[in-house]
């Protein structure tokens, strides 16, 4: 039997620990440490006029409580992937729903689960929200056209600049930037010069992305549904989808091996050395 003699037991426990931070820095060991599930987001807006809220169940989960007519719920964080969305009548939830619709959430992306007016009755849409922060000093903002009486509509400043054109029911434009402030703004069918809506005093503030929604209000008239969709002040949820593990992260160098390990290593190494030291002091020569 050969016997363990300290520089032996010295240099085994080194190639033991170096081939442990060997394994942890192969590539797929440090895949498994830096990937995190691919996740979305999502919210529900309720823009079909009801009297009556209703709660948003996703996958037969609780998603969302009691969002009345022109609410919309916050970001939720959802899986990437293609999950089933259902209306059931407030703090009712044995009740049979009364909408629902399979969504996919793309991964870092966001979207919008509305319920919008049809001509008779109610039916879901989905809208891709392109969420980004807009450019300094700028803001953006987009038109979701929700009312089935008009086919088509465009949005144009009083006296100034044309927002929106020729935006489809039940669709949303693209984006649009635009300076913040303070605007009139007239909703008109496409190509028309008859006002259906005239909005007074819509406001914006810089770095704020923003949805407006044209609904059919409770009294059969048009409205609109002001929705802040992101801001570059807060983490909502462009922030959110870029943090991956977020605070849970493990701290990895720069050659893809967690730090703590190569720290553990150092640190054993750093103990077997004091106890081989440790044992020449106390051998004493015969």
């Amino acid at each position: 039997m050969t016997r363990l003699t300290p520089r032996r037991f010295v240099v085994a426990t080194a190639l033991a620990l170096v081939a442990a931070v060997g394994a942890l820095g192969s590539p797929a060991a440090a895949q498994d440490v830096a990937q995190a599930p691919a996740q979305g987001w999502a919210r529900f807006g309720h823009f079909a006029p009801s009297a009556q809220p209703v709660d948003v169940v996703v996958d037969g989960q609780p998603f969302a409580a009691g969002i009345a007519f022109k609410g919309v719920s916050d970001y939720l964080p959802l899986s990437a992937g293609v999950h089933r969305f259902e209306l059931r009548p407030a703090g009712e939830p044995a009740a049979a729903a009364l909408l629902s619709v399979e969504a996919a959430v793309p991964a870092d992306g966001a979207v919008t689960v509305g319920a919008v007016t049809t001509l008779d009755g109610v039916a879901p849409q989905v809208y891709e929200d392109a969420l980004m922060t807009p450019a300094a000093g700028e803001a953006s903002v987009r038109f979701i056209h929700s009312a089935p009486e008009v086919a088509a509509v465009d949005v144009q400043v009083v006296g100034g600049p044309l927002l929106a054109s020729d935006v489809p029911y039940p669709s949303a434009n693209a984006y649009q930037a635009i300076a913040p402030g303070q605007y009139d703004v007239e909703v008109r069918p496409t190509g028309s010069t008859d006002v259906l809506l005239r909005v007074a005093g819509w406001s914006i503030e810089p770095g704020t992305q923003a949805s407006i929604v044209i609904v059919r209000g409770l009294d059969g008239q048009l409205d609109v549904v002001p929705v802040r969709d992101s801001a570059a002040a807060e983490v909502t949820p462009v922030g959110g989808v870029q943090t991956g593990y977020g605070s849970m992260a493990p701290d990895v160098s720069s050659d893809g091996v967690p730090d703590a390990a190569v720290a553990a290593a150092v640190g054993l190494l750093g103990v077997a050395g004091a106890l081989v030291a440790r044992r020449r002091v106390s051998v004493r020569p015969r």
